[in-house]
């Protein structure tokens, strides 16, 4: 719930932007094309060439490795579904000793564990009936008030999205 608006909020955030140089936001989800994911994070950190473009998948995810080995980057992985699909997608992010990162969003708990034991997995609760009346409010009418005529169906989308 959340987890990729929050993902997108630390990316964006001006100390990460100054401490990260090159950062990526890639959107993973249940059917990715490994070759995509790399192109997607050369693109993001401006290395993406013709020649990239055209490398095998195994060529193209060390050139990724390479691309990234002397940069402190922070790259988020958004939908990570399943164990085997962090697997295929690791190899291309080197331990570069300069504090850099990969922050992954996902809805399956042992992912997470199995990408880094070492860290507690951040779990992200459901809102309150009122505060997703006030986040419906705010999204729909740029306040935190509904029109009169409307309200039975804000209550019932609220009550609907159930803390979504």
């Amino acid at each position: 719930v959340g987890k990729t608006t929050l993902a997108k909020k630390v990316l964006h955030d001006p100390k990460i932007e100054y401490d990260f140089f090159a950062r990526a936001f890639i959107y993973v989800s249940q059917q990715f094309e490994r070759t995509e994911v790399f192109l997607n994070i050369l693109g993001s950190i401006g290395q993406l060439t013709e020649e990239a473009k055209n490398m095998p998948e195994e060529k193209l995810a060390e050139h990724v490795r390479e691309q990234l080995k002397t940069r402190m980057y922070l790259i988020v992985m958004d939908d990570v579904w399943k164990i085997e699909d962090w697997d295929k997608l690791k190899v291309a992010f080197p331990n570069n000793k300069k504090r850099s990162r990969v922050l992954i969003t996902t809805r399956n708990t042992s992912v997470a564990i199995y990408a880094n034991p070492a860290v507690e997995p951040y779990h992200l609760d459901f809102l309150t009936f009122d505060a997703s009346r006030e986040l419906l409010r705010r999204k729909v009418f740029g306040e935190n008030k509904c029109p009169e005529e409307v309200e039975q169906y804000e209550l019932h989308i609220v009550k609907k999205c159930d803390g979504l």
